[in-house]
């Protein structure tokens, strides 16, 4: 069958940019790989020349390809499966790169693009490092590369499928009777962007996440490289300001979930130890350790072999947090996974390709790293900064053991499969039911260690002896202890003020205080004030500021939609939840802690539906002293009848933050059904009356003024040959003098009598015009009393104090590693000044 209106033009090329992306990676490889191992430094250019080429033919075509898929989507080819997934005609402009890396292909698509931006610089930049670097980058875009070729081989009688491509056509993956049309793109609609993800965030967060995920493979393949050209002491130096730099962007990307999830999320907080956020962090953390590791491999040449692990694990567990998220393993205990694409054991490929050549190299070339024959003192600040990055490493084995018990349980069940066991319940176990309150009770541990170790060691010198020299201890117990002291008092009013009584979390504050003034003594003690060289006791710092800011926003979190009117009526609301929120009918205030509550109103627009919520606070003379409006939101599926999400607003102030959000609505604005039988359950009551004639309701009585010829009602739809005649009906209620009026239909259709109902919304009141006798002058009228509206809304509102310490604290722990990274790139401009 030939197809009208399609554009095939676009697709053809990008299949091209494809394979050019694809064939030009695998050529980068060899070709790069051949001058790291050539013996003459003639051929060692020549191959690294055509490596260079080669990876920038490579970008060319991965740039194309993304310009082309970019394309069909901004023009809304349905033709091509990824834009029917993921865009419709309805979608917002902005949201395009939305969704462009909603889908598992656009999303590896972003990853090789950063990879090449990096592989790009890296030409520019790694001199005599260009070819190892490149060679292990340019195998790493060969593998991404295989997730988005899209190629099929027959094994027997099954097929292998090797990636998922994003120009595939679909009539050639969809079966549908739509098809069967030649002008099918004149009727098929594409499916558009999931509503969660219709958000300023969702432009922003993906891009940075992705460059932090890209930035990891730098230092990877500066250690592989370190390992492969036996140069164990030299690639320290290139690679630390590339290590400072994914740590920052990683860290920025993972902090911006965090904000996301807090401003646009409904669960209340910025972090729920959800898997998938799990294992964005647990390489952060392995790559902070291999920082500090490559610091004192630097300054000592001690931990080289540290360094090589740390960095070979923070990539690999970049693979594997990739391979949790699309996998489709993760799918019942995160909120955050892809649906499973037929990629898992693709995916395990392309880890152990990276992980277990790594670690053989590592293992083989163990006895050529240089170590240093007498052991660190303990007295000496590499020895602490190596406890700490194992602290670190500790941190990350508890947290993804716990995260990757779905995989244990899916080896389990395989492995019960192969050997025939028909009850392998025994081998499985369950994650645990508060995730919040299992990794907090060893985390709490960790954070005070790190905050303590972090600041005390940098009193301390590289390469001290056994024994610390009698100026140099006095000096070291005179800042320590001073700031333990200090720290000790000041944590003790901040936890009576601020309400913290677990001795845990008072440890915990007591840490961060420590980290704060310490680091701060260090700065104007030690430094002399020069903030330049000051990144790690800034970053150092900022992690103290974060903690107390975890502290205060999580233990003092108090959920104030408490009051006269809980919200234990709610169907399907248990008693915890219902001491949590809040019943706002529309109109009337309620109390609230120390505001007055009032839901406004609301407004639909497409499927945003926007409540309006006004907070007044009142002073002793009950003058209002504050009062501002928060607008929460929920959002509708395409066909408005299943709430997808409810989308927070927060009121911000310097030390606090009022968190709302809408927790539930009546069941007939989220249930159709339900709507549906409200509306069936009506019973009408007749009435036999003539003109000028009252009948009375239970709260209104209705005068019978006569007939209407002109017939207004608008779910009428005129007919030739209709005969309609309206009753003009006037409402008036018992308590005002208010009025309204109705006119329902009787009309007479090819000997047939029919009625056409009206209603009056406000009262509650619907009338059926529903029989007439000339001869005698009446009408029959039946009226049914629905039961009014309720209008409400359940609400959420939380007081967050000391979110902002947050924030910044994290905020400033990053920029001290961009410190750091500029401080060490201006020493190695310095040192080839000098040359």
């Amino acid at each position: 069958m030939e197809y009208n209106n399609e554009h095939l033009l676009p697709g053809q090329l990008g299949h091209f940019f494809l394979l050019l992306a694809f064939v030009a990676s695998i050529l980068a490889f060899v070709a790069y790989s051949a001058s790291v191992n050539a013996k003459q430094q003639k051929d060692k250019d020549s191959w690294a020349r055509i490596g260079r080429w080669a990876f920038i033919t490579h970008g060319i075509g991965v740039f194309s390809l993304i310009a082309t898929v970019f394309y069909i989507m901004i023009n809304q080819y349905y033709e091509y499966d990824y834009v029917w997934q993921h865009v419709s005609s309805d979608l917002d402009f902005s949201y395009i790169f939305s969704a462009f890396w909603e889908g598992q292909e656009g999303s590896f698509m972003l990853w090789m693009f950063w990879h090449v931006v990096l592989g790009y610089i890296l030409i520019r930049t790694a001199n005599s490092w260009e070819a190892p670097v490149l060679s292990v980058i340019a195998l790493v875009q060969f593998m991404i590369g295989t997730m988005i070729i899209g190629l099929y081989f027959y094994f027997g009688d099954d097929f292998i499928k090797i990636g998922s491509n994003p120009l595939l056509l679909t009539r050639d993956v969809r079966d549908s009777p739509y098809f069967m049309n030649p002008d099918y793109l004149q009727v098929i609609k594409g499916n558009g962007l999931n509503p969660l993800l219709q958000n300023y965030w969702m432009t922003i967060h993906p891009p940075t996440l992705f460059l932090g995920f890209a930035s990891t493979v730098v230092p990877f393949a500066y250690a592989v490289a370190g390992l492969w050209t036996k140069k164990h002491k030299e690639w320290l130096k290139p690679v630390l300001p590339w290590a400072l730099f994914s740590g920052a962007i990683l860290g920025l990307g993972i902090l911006m979930g965090g904000a996301w999830a807090y401003e646009a999320l409904s669960f209340g907080g910025y972090w729920a130890w959800d898997p998938v956020e799990n294992m964005s962090l647990v390489p952060w953390i392995v790559m902070i350790a291999g920082i500090h590791t490559a610091v004192v491999a630097r300054s000592t040449g001690y931990s080289i072999k540290s360094t090589y692990l740390f960095f070979i694990l923070s990539f690999c567990l970049i693979l594997y947090s990739t391979f949790l998220t699309r996998s489709g393993v993760l799918g019942e205990t995160s909120v955050h996974a892809f649906t499973e694409m037929g990629l898992e054991w693709q995916l395990v490929i392309f880890i152990a390709i990276f992980f277990i050549p790594s670690i053989i190299l590592l293992i083989a070339r163990r006895k050529e790293i240089p170590t240093k024959e007498q052991e660190e003192s303990v007295y000496s600040r590499e020895f602490w900064m190596f406890i700490g990055a194992l602290v670190l490493l500790f941190s990350s084995i508890l947290i993804s053991v716990t995260t990757s018990i779905p995989v244990y349980n899916k080896i389990a069940t395989w492995i019960g499969g192969l050997a025939g066991v028909e009850d392998i319940s025994v081998w499985l176990r369950n994650p645990p039911l508060d995730v919040v309150a299992h990794y907090n009770r060893y985390q709490i541990w960790i954070g005070v260690l790190v905050a303590i170790l972090s600041s005390a060691s940098l009193f301390l010198r590289y390469r001290e002896k056994e024994e610390l020299p009698a100026k140099q201890a006095q000096l070291f117990i005179k800042h320590i202890g001073f700031v333990a002291i200090a720290s000790s008092i000041l944590s003790f009013f901040i936890a009576y003020f601020g309400e913290i009584h677990a001795w845990q979390y008072r440890m915990l504050l007591w840490s961060g205080v420590f980290a704060i003034i310490l680091n701060l003594d260090y700065i104007i003690s030690v430094l002399k004030g020069n903030v330049k060289i000051s990144g790690s006791a800034v970053s150092h710092m900022g992690f103290g500021i974060m903690l107390i800011g975890v502290i205060f926003s999580g233990v003092n979190k108090d959920y104030i939609s408490k009051g006269f009117m809980q919200a234990e009526m709610i169907e399907g609301m248990d008693d915890t939840e219902s001491k949590r929120n809040i019943l706002l009918p529309k109109g009337l205030p309620v109390r609230m802690g120390d505001y007055t509550v009032t839901y406004i109103d609301s407004e639909l627009e497409g499927v945003t539906r926007e409540f309006e919520v006004n907070y007044k606070r009142f002073n002793e003379q009950m003058k209002i002293e504050e009062e501002f409006n928060l607008y929460p939101n929920i959002l509708y599926n395409k066909l408005l009848t299943k709430i997808e999400a409810s989308n927070p607003d927060t009121k911000h102030y310097l030390h606090k933050d009022i968190f709302t959000h809408v927790f539930g609505l009546p069941m007939s604005d989220v249930d159709p059904e339900e709507a549906k039988k409200m509306e069936d359950s009506l019973t009408y009551k007749p009435h036999i009356i003539q003109q000028g004639d009252t009948i009375f309701t239970s709260k209104n009585y209705v005068i019978f003024k006569g007939f209407n010829q002109e017939v207004k009602n608008e779910e009428y739809k005129a007919q030739p040959d209709d005969i309609p005649v309206a009753a003009d009906l006037e409402i008036r209620t018992l308590e005002s003098d208010s009025v309204w009026n109705a006119e329902p239909i009787y009309l007479v259709r090819d000997n047939f009598g029919l009625s056409i109902d009206d209603e009056v919304k406000e009262l509650g009141l619907k009338f059926r015009f529903s029989n007439i006798n000339p001869k005698e002058r009446e009408v029959t009228i039946a009226i049914a009393e629905t039961k009014p509206r309720r209008d409400y809304i359940v609400l959420q509102a939380i007081l967050f104090p000391g979110i902002n310490l947050v924030w910044l604290g994290s905020l400033m722990a990053l920029f001290g590693m961009v410190m750091a990274m500029f401080q060490r790139r201006e020493k190695r401009r310095l040192a080839k000044v000098a040359e």
